[in-house]
C-alpha cells in the first residue's frame, strides 16, 4: 500500500477509481430503507406499474410557495416520492413543480377577462361605471374565473393561516393538488385528502383537527393516489359499469354526480333488466341504486344469472320508505316496508338487511325552528340522527384511512351463514347508536330536545358489507326446464354456482351514492348542506369500482401506513438546554478528541523513523 501511494503514478490511480466509483454509483442505484413501516419504499404493484409506463406522463405539483412545518413535511413526502417513480419509470414520469397561477399566462387571464366584460354587457351592466367604482375588479374577476377553472379540474383551494409578526394570523389560499397528464387525459389528484384526525383543546375542551395526524393520514395515501391515477391514465379501455332501471331506481338530477363520477372512469350504460333479454355479461359490475318498486322473480333470476356468470354487484338499498322531504309538509311521518321482495336473493347470498332505522349521536345536522322572536322563526343547527356518519371498520383497502359516510335512514344489516362466502364489514355506526324498529314515526319535534346521550346503548351497527367467493344460485333447484334453457341460450350455461370468486357491496341506504340538489346546481355526493362540507361517500364508491373491477392490488395500497413520531412537548420544554448543550458541545468535543488522537498516532509514528 506505501509503495503505491509513494508512486509517481499514484495521483492517477486515484483519479480513476473516482471516475469508476462515480460511473458505478450512476449506473448501481442502491437505497436502504430503515423505516419500520418502510416508508420510503415502493410497493411491487408500483414498480411494476411503473416500468410498464409506454409514453411521457407529467406530473404537476401545487405545493410552491413557504408554508409552514405540517405542509412542508407533505411537500417534502410527496417530492420523495416522485422522484423515486421517476427512477422506476426510466424517464418517462417527469414531475414539475409549480404554483397554480402559472397555469394561467397574461394572455389566458385577458381572454378570460374579456368573456366575463362581454357577458356582462350582454345582460345590460354597466360595465364602465363598474370598473370605475370598484378599484380591483379586474383582479377578483380573474381571481373568480381562475378558481372556477381550477375547480372543474377538481383542484380544490384549502385556507391556511399563517403566523406573522406579532402574533398576527393571516389566512392563504393554497392548493394542495397534483395533476396527472398523458397527451389530452388529465386526472387531478387532492393531495391533503385522508381521515381527518381530532384532538380536544386543553383550554376548552373542544373537538379541534389534528393537523399533524391528519396530514400523516395523507402522506400513507401519496403512493395509492398517484398510482391510481397513473393506472388510470394508461388504461387502454375502460371497464363497463352498468346502471339498473326498470324497479324505480332514480333518473333525475339527483344522480348527477354518480354519473360524473362513474363517466370519469368506466363506461357508462344503463340497462332495464325488465326489457332487455338478460344483464349482458360484458358489463364489468352492475349498481342498483335506491329502488322503490319491488322486484319480480323474472328480474331476480336475470341478476342472480348474472352473478353467476362471474358478475359483482354494488346494492345501494332503502327496504323502508322514510323521506325527510315529507316533514316539510307534516310534523311527522311514518317509515313503512317498501316491499322490495329481495330477502330471499340477500339471504342466500349471506345477508338480511333489517328493517330498522339507525339513530346515531354521530350524525349530520339540521335546520330546525327552535323559536320565535319578534314574529320571525329563530333556527338553529340540531343534529338529525337519522343521517348517521357510518365510520370505516377494520383494515380493509376500500376504507383504510377513509372519512365517515354519510348516510340518510339507514337499515342496519347481519351476515348469515352462507357457505364459501367471505364476509367484511365495511362501515358501521359509531360507538353511541341504537336503532327503532318498524312501524317507526319519524319527528322533527322529538329533534328540539337534546336526548340522553345513555340511550344511544348500541355500538358498531354494521351498515355496509362486502360479500366475496363463489356464490350458490337462489334459482339452482327452483327453474324450470324452460327458464334453464332461456339463461343457456342467452349465457351459454344456466349456472347453480359461479366457478370463479366474484364480490358484491350491500349497504341498507340508498342515498348514499345520490346528491342533493337546487334550482341552480347539483351538490357532491356526501355534501351537507348546514355543515357546507362533503363526506366520504364518492371515495366510498370509487374504492369499491376499483376494487371490484380494476387493479385491485393497487386500491391494497391503501393500507400502508405512516407512523407520526412526535416529540413529548413537556420533555422538550423541561430538557431543551441539555439537549442543546449535546447537539452543540458534543461534536466540537468529538473532533477535538479525534484530533488529539491523532496527533499522538503521528508523534509516535515519525519517533520510530527517526
Amino acid at each position: 500500500m506505501n509503495k503505491l501511494f509513494s508512486s509517481k503514478y499514484s495521483w492517477a490511480i486515484v483519479l480513476l477509481a473516482l471516475i469508476v466509483a462515480n460511473v458505478l454509483s450512476s449506473s448501481t442505484r442502491t437505497r436502504w430503507d430503515l423505516t419500520a413501516e418502510q416508508r420510503y419504499s415502493l410497493s411491487p404493484q408500483t414498480k411494476a406499474l411503473l416500468k410498464n409506463i409506454d409514453t411521457i406522463i407529467e406530473v404537476d405539483v401545487f405545493l410552491k410557495g413557504d408554508f409552514r412545518s405540517s405542509f412542508r413535511k407533505l411537500r417534502n413526502s410527496t417530492g420523495d416520492l416522485l422522484n423515486e417513480m421517476k427512477e422506476f419509470s426510466r424517464g418517462k414520469l417527469q414531475i414539475n413543480y409549480k404554483s397554480v397561477d402559472e397555469m394561467f399566462n397574461d394572455e389566458a387571464k385577458n381572454f378570460m377577462f374579456t368573456e366575463v366584460m362581454n357577458e356582462l354587457r350582454m345582460n345590460g351592466v354597466n360595465v364602465d361605471s363598474l370598473m370605475q367604482t370598484k378599484v380591483n375588479f379586474r383582479e377578483e374577476v380573474i381571481q373568480q374565473m381562475m378558481g372556477d377553472s381550477l375547480k372543474a379540474l377538481g383542484i380544490l383551494p384549502y385556507t391556511l393561516e399563517v403566523q406573522e409578526k406579532e402574533e398576527a394570523t393571516t389566512q392563504r389560499v393554497i392548493y394542495p393538488s397534483a395533476l396527472v397528464r398523458k397527451g389530452s387525459r388529465v386526472i387531478s389528484i387532492d393531495l391533503l385528502s385522508g381521515k381527518t384526525e381530532y384532538s380536544r383543546d386543553p383550554l376548552t375542551g373542544s373537538l379541534v383537527t389534528d393537523e399533524a395526524k391528519s396530514i400523516s393520514n395523507a402522506e400513507a395515501l401519496l403512493e395509492f393516489k398517484f398510482a391510481d391515477a397513473i393506472e388510470k391514465i394508461q388504461r387502454k379501455q375502460k371497464p363497463f359499469i352498468g346502471y339498473l332501471t326498470g324497479n324505480g331506481e332514480p333518473m333525475g338530477p339527483e344522480t348527477f354526480d354518480l354519473v360524473q363520477t362513474l363517466d370519469a372512469d368506466y363506461q357508462f350504460r344503463i340497462v332495464d333488466p325488465t326489457k332487455a333479454t338478460v344483464i349482458p355479461k360484458e358489463l364489468s359490475a352492475i349498481l342498483i341504486v335506491k329502488p322503490t318498486i319491488g322486484f319480480s322473480d323474472s328480474v331476480k333470476m336475470k341478476i342472480d344469472q348474472y352473478i353467476m356468470q362471474g358478475g359483482k354487484v354494488l346494492w345501494f338499498l332503502d327496504m323502508l320508505h322514510a323521506e325527510k322531504d315529507s316533514l316539510a309538509f307534516v310534523a311527522q311521518t311514518l317509515a313503512y316496508d317498501r316491499g322490495l321482495n329481495l330477502d330471499d336473493l340477500l339471504f342466500k347470498y349471506g345477508v338480511r338487511i333489517n328493517r330498522d332505522l339507525l339513530q346515531d349521536m354521530q350524525c349530520d345536522l339540521s335546520k330546525l325552528v327552535v323559536g320565535n322572536a319578534g314574529g320571525q322563526p329563530q333556527l338553529a343547527d340540531v343534529p338529525f340522527n337519522y343521517y348517521p356518519l357510518l365510520t370505516a371498520t377494520g383494515n380493509h383497502s376500500i376504507t383504510k384511512n377513509l372519512e365517515p359516510v354519510l348516510t340518510q335512514f339507514t337499515n342496519t344489516l347481519d351476515t348469515v351463514k352462507a357457505d364459501g362466502i367471505t364476509k367484511n364489514i365495511l362501515l358501521t355506526s359509531s360507538e353511541n347508536a341504537k336503532f327503532v324498529s318498524t312501524p317507526a314515526i319519524i319527528s322533527l319535534q322529538e329533534l328540539q330536545t337534546i336526548e340522553d346521550p345513555k340511550l344511544y346503548t348500541k355500538k358498531n351497527l354494521p351498515a355496509a358489507v362486502l360479500l366475496e367467493g363463489r356464490f350458490s344460485s337462489l334459482y339452482g333447484n327452483r327453474a324450470s326446464a324452460e327458464m334453464r334453457q332461456y339463461f343457456t341460450t342467452a349465457y351459454g350455461s344456466f349456472k347453480t354456482q359461479s366457478n370463479e370468486p366474484t364480490q358484491q357491496l350491500i349497504i341498507g341506504d340508498g342515498d348514499v351514492v345520490l346528491n342533493s340538489f337546487t334550482k341552480q346546481e347539483p351538490f357532491p355526493m356526501g355534501y351537507s348542506r348546514v355543515q357546507e362540507r362533503s363526506f366520504a361517500n364518492k371515495a366510498f364508491l370509487q374504492n369499491t369500482l376499483e376494487y371490484m373491477t380494476g387493479n385491485a392490488g393497487i386500491v391494497a395500497l391503501r393500507n400502508k401506513d405512516v407512523a407520526l413520531r412526535l416529540l413529548n412537548p413537556q420533555k422538550v420544554n423541561e430538557q431543551r438546554t441539555l439537549w442543546q448543550l449535546i447537539n452543540i458541545a458534543v461534536p466540537v468535543l468529538l473532533v477535538i478528541i479525534i484530533g488529539i488522537v491523532y496527533m499522538q498516532w503521528r508523534k509516535k509514528a515519525y519517533s520510530r523513523k527517526a
